[in-house]
């Protein structure tokens, strides 16, 4: 993917509402999937029954979104999102015998294992900033510099000592310094991009 394939997720959306075609539905898939099954996965499925919560989202979503049941105006994507893949996982969890939700370890009843709603919601908000945060990563490797996206990694991301990244990367401490602050600063952007 190039830089001109970017996309928020107003295009994402626009692009599923006008084309509504294979292409579109992967670039909606790929950008969220991944992190509705982290989200089953922390809500104690196992691989293959997050896997059918993903996929059953997907398409909840995207029937209801073609239906015209997804109002923008009304409240963000990331939050209608939410209420699908919640409803969807705690439906799936609760056709599910106790023994093959993981991490039961105590014998409690589904309800006593169901998280609050707050732990829910920040298990969400976790997820979707782990996702926007590796989509934004991945635009922002394929437009800068390589050598200051890698004083970026090395520094910011892998926690090396800046002389070591200096060294390594043969720069002055001061661009590996000033190398985090520009990738930070074009994530900040992007992340306010992909979400409007």
């Amino acid at each position: 993917m190039d830089a001109a394939e970017w996309m928020t997720t107003t295009q994402v959306l626009e692009d599923l509402k006008g084309r509504g075609d294979s292409a579109a539905w992967e670039r909606f898939n790929g950008h969220f999937h991944a992190m509705v099954v982290r989200f089953a996965r922390h809500a104690g499925l196992s691989a293959a029954d997050a896997e059918d919560a993903a996929q059953e989202t997907m398409l909840t979503f995207v029937k209801a979104f073609r239906e015209g049941k997804y109002e923008r105006e009304k409240g963000r994507l990331r939050d209608w999102l939410f209420g699908v893949a919640k409803r969807v996982t705690l439906n799936i969890r609760s056709r599910l015998p106790r023994e093959q939700l993981i991490g039961d370890r105590t014998g409690t009843s589904f309800w006593e294992m169901v998280e609050d709603d707050d732990s829910i919601e920040r298990s969400w908000d976790d997820e979707w900033r782990k996702a926007v945060l590796s989509i934004c990563l991945e635009q922002a490797r394929r437009e800068m510099d390589r050598g200051v996206f890698r004083a970026f990694e090395l520094y910011a991301l892998e926690e090396k000592q800046v002389g070591d990244v200096a060294k390594e990367l043969k720069m002055s401490r001061n661009a590996v310094y000033i190398a985090k602050s520009r990738v930070l600063a074009r994530l900040r952007q992007l992340e306010e991009q992909f979400e409007h």
